[in-house]
């Protein structure tokens, strides 16, 4: 966990000073409760300006000039952000790029975060995976459209896993586990406890990426429980009541060093 101007995070050893990157935490915006305090999801009773002015400190801390995000529909589109952004948000669950400073990002409050760097292609991508789109294979279909537009190498790609709510706290229903089935995925994730099934998106997803190719070493996947852990918005934990933390990554200008 760091902090840097007033703004809390956790970064991962797998990549270098190529990129900037972080993953959010609640703490170091100017919302107000429950969407204390930094809270980068609109949100029907958080005020416009508290957003700007979050999204404000975020980009300033980080030296980003813009932050690009999509709207998401847990499925497992991929949108490729070129050199000109779009008028509008598209419906996409992973965002790549290979456009230096432009800084790409997630939402979430309990789904998990992924964020890619290719280092040899010099690309970067960001997915949001919930349980649906980790049935649908969202990281995969991620890691192959950057392969398409990048001719990223899946033993190349470094993989940092972020915070989401953990199996202590996940609970899930046998409409999930069939989900799972139907689409092929592995049922190894799912833990049945007296109470019900749980899930595990981050052994999953990790799980499918070592399918593709990944090298375990080039994967960081240790991050607290979003339930447990205060610094987070949860959606289950507050009922639905709450913010969404940014999961993002950026490139940093050839031959300099983001440094964070």
């Amino acid at each position: 966990m760091r902090t840097l101007n007033g703004i809390t995070y956790l970064s991962s050893h797998v990549f270098d000073g190529s990129v900037a990157h972080g993953f959010l935490t609640r703490k170091g915006g100017v919302s107000a409760p429950p969407y204390d305090s930094l809270n980068l999801g609109e949100r029907e009773d958080d005020r416009g300006e508290h957003l700007v002015e979050n999204r404000r400190r975020v980009l300033a801390a980080f030296g980003a000039a813009s932050l690009f995000t999509a709207i998401q529909v847990h499925g497992k589109s991929v949108f490729c952000l070129g050199a000109e952004a779009p008028p509008a948000p598209p419906e996409a669950d992973a965002i790549i790029t290979s456009e230096e400073g432009a800084a790409i990002g997630i939402l979430t409050a309990d789904c998990l975060p992924l964020l890619f760097f290719d280092p040899v292609n010099r690309a970067v991508g960001a997915v949001h995976a919930g349980w649906k789109g980790t049935a649908l294979g969202v990281a995969l279909n991620a890691v192959r459209e950057m392969a398409k537009a990048f001719g990223t190498r899946p033993r190349d790609l470094k993989a940092a896993i972020g915070p989401c709510i953990g199996p202590c706290c996940y609970s899930v229903g046998e409409n999930v586990y069939e989900e799972f089935r139907e689409e092929g995925r592995s049922l190894d994730s799912f833990i049945s406890l007296d109470d019900g099934l749980r899930l595990d998106l981050g052994a999953e997803n990790i799980n499918q990426l070592l399918s593709l190719g990944v090298d375990q070493r080039n994967i960081s996947g240790s991050a607290p429980c979003t339930s447990c852990s205060g610094d987070f918005f949860s959606y289950r934990r507050d009922m639905g009541r709450t913010g969404r933390q940014l999961s993002f990554i950026m490139l940093a200008a050839r031959g300099g060093a983001a440094g964070r």
